[in-house]
């Protein structure tokens, strides 16, 4: 195999031939609102169900499905974001609500950035709780009751199994056979369906404020979105952060801005929606069968909009598809060779921490590497049986 450098013009053209081939495959900007509006519509739909049952749980579908960054043979599952506004996560005290189950968030020496205990607080009136609420709830070494991770993993399992006996599939129900899976803070059953159940914040922290504070060229997000995204909420999601142990792990959730940057994913245009699921296919075929998901979508989405934010909107064209797909690839080889990946939204958090070792950063950067340098080589040999 040789690298395929090409002139300006064949690569203008061999870009609109992928362009076209995306609009045969079903992936236009029309398909591409179809699905996001057919998932704010299917959310409204469950959200009332559950309303309708006596339970106020904002529910919300995230990821590829609502994003519209998928298509036939992908088999992307369905992730649904379950808001518990029965409970409050306050940062200080004198946010707390009545009526509410209310958890005080604090970090001490074991919480790393991102991450978060939650204390009980009594309901309706003022004081930290000193009995158990749930039978996974901890006193630690200083007496506070925390709020374990897996407080809620039967609750989910019992949502789990109510989607799939209303038949909310595409592909069928297809239950696992070793009970509830877990996959980072979602939990699942089913190859259809991923759910996460989260806290909601009272305030968006401070941390989540880098997004609206650095430094940027301006161009994108537009102030509008900004605006849209300082009113979405930030949710804590059961998840602790890896490589600790299993008792300190259990006890800490991390910070979530799900919202937040699907508001972002819905102010990217088309031919940003097509480099980023011309990524993710690269992924799936090239990358995933060496690093499994140890590089995961998510680190391609940060790479996308850290680089639609820092390179000019100008170059975001149809016939300019495939050198937009290699700005992205640089920004991800720049950050494995600081051995740092940033959060978009979250400051300080590092997303190749409990991920890749330095012995893996350093073979996947060969891999990026070669698929930068030979990408038209390894889009015309593409392995089309490795996405289904």
């Amino acid at each position: 195999m040789t690298s395929y450098k090409g002139s300006q013009k064949e690569l203008s053209r061999f870009s609109r031939y992928v362009y076209e081939t995306f609009q045969d495959i079903a992936v236009t900007s029309h398909i591409i609102h179809w699905r996001r509006h057919g998932c704010l519509l299917r959310e409204t739909l469950m959200t009332t169900d559950y309303k309708l049952r006596g339970i106020d749980i904002p529910t919300y579908i995230v990821g590829s499905q609502s994003e519209g960054s998928t298509t036939v043979g992908m088999n992307s599952d369905t992730d649904i974001f379950i808001s518990r506004d029965d409970h409050l996560v306050v940062l200080e005290e004198k946010g707390r609500r009545r009526g509410k189950w209310n958890l005080l968030a604090f970090k001490d020496e074991e919480t790393p950035p991102q991450f978060y205990k939650l204390r009980r607080m009594e309901l309706n009136r003022r004081g930290y709780a000193t009995e158990p609420l749930h039978s996974t709830d901890v006193v630690d070494d200083q007496g506070r009751m925390l709020v374990s991770n897996k407080c809620f993993d039967e609750d989910i399992e019992i949502e789990l199994g109510h989607l799939v006996q209303h038949k909310c599939t595409t592909r069928g129900p297809q239950v696992s056979q070793g009970g509830l899976v877990s996959h980072g803070p979602s939990r699942s059953f089913t190859e259809e369906f991923d759910c996460v159940f989260a806290l909601p914040c009272a305030t968006q922290p401070e941390e989540c404020q880098f997004l609206f504070q650095r430094p940027r060229p301006g161009h994108w997000p537009k102030p509008k979105t900004l605006e849209y995204a300082r009113q979405c909420p930030a949710f804590f999601v059961p998840q602790g952060p890896a490589n600790t142990l299993i008792e300190v792990r259990v006890l800490q959730w991390r910070l979530s801005t799900t919202l937040i940057e699907r508001q972002l994913m819905f102010d990217l245009t088309e031919v940003q929606m097509l480099v980023y699921i011309l990524l993710k296919m690269m992924r799936v075929c090239y990358i995933k069968p060496q690093f499994d998901d140890n590089l995961s979508t998510f680190h391609f989405k940060t790479a996308m909009m850290f680089t639609i934010e820092t390179h000019s909107p100008d170059i975001w064209r149809k016939d300019n598809i495939v050198a937009c797909t290699t700005y992205c690839f640089n920004t991800l080889l720049r950050w494995i060779t600081l051995r740092y990946c940033p959060h978009f939204t979250t400051k300080g958090v590092n997303l190749f921490d409990g991920k890749l070792s330095r012995h893996e950063l350093q073979q996947l950067e060969s891999v990026i590497m070669q698929l930068r340098d030979n990408i038209v080589w390894y889009i015309c040999n593409w392995r089309w049986t490795c996405l289904v």
